[in-house]
């Protein structure tokens, strides 16, 4: 890895972090806070690439693990990772994975391509989080973790998701150094 790749991995681990403290707690509905980490996720492997993206992700998590305040209100720290909504934070390198990889191996109007890599992406973290949930005994059955952890929060994730894919273009446009070396 270059000193590049390094300073965009930090970047988005950064710009994760940011985005977990826009969070809004909505207890009568769900364990889960609604943030901004989701986009920052998607937007990471969408704009770096799977492998950096991925990176990306995994660096926002030993920060955290460390103790950081990177998670959402704040927290941090392993209790975190083993908590309510560890299995979305989980996901978060697997997400940036997938939705890295549907860029990363799309052509110039490849649409589709990247579009199905984000929504991979999102998929990856619903399912791990509704494990997670079931898991930590948050809720008791899958189809209430579903009701809970996922029902809420799709219409803005979906939102979150395209925003991601639009913002991606862009940068990926006016910053050609962000691109993976394939693609430049």
């Amino acid at each position: 890895m270059t000193t590049r790749d390094l300073t965009a991995i930090a970047l988005f681990a950064a710009i994760t972090a940011v985005c977990a403290q826009v969070s809004v707690a909505v207890p009568v509905v769900s364990s889960v806070p609604f943030t901004l980490q989701v986009f920052a996720v998607l937007a990471s492997g969408a704009i770096l690439g799977a492998r950096r993206g991925c990176w990306s992700q995994i660096v926002y998590l030993l920060l955290g693990a460390a103790g950081a305040p990177v998670f959402a209100r704040g927290h941090g720290g392993a209790p975190v990772l083993v908590g309510p909504t560890a299995g979305y934070l989980w996901a978060f390198p697997i997400a940036a994975l997938a939705a890295g990889w549907g860029w990363d191996r799309s052509g110039a109007d490849a649409g589709p391509s990247r579009i199905l890599g984000v929504a991979a992406g999102l998929a990856c973290i619903y399912a791990l989080g509704v494990i997670g949930l079931v898991v930590t005994g948050t809720v008791p059955t899958a189809a209430r973790a579903v009701q809970v952890g996922v029902v809420p929060f799709v219409f803005m994730d979906l939102i979150k998701a395209a925003l991601a894919v639009v913002i991606a273009d862009r940068v990926r446009s006016a910053v050609p150094v962000l691109q993976v070396a394939r693609d430049r």
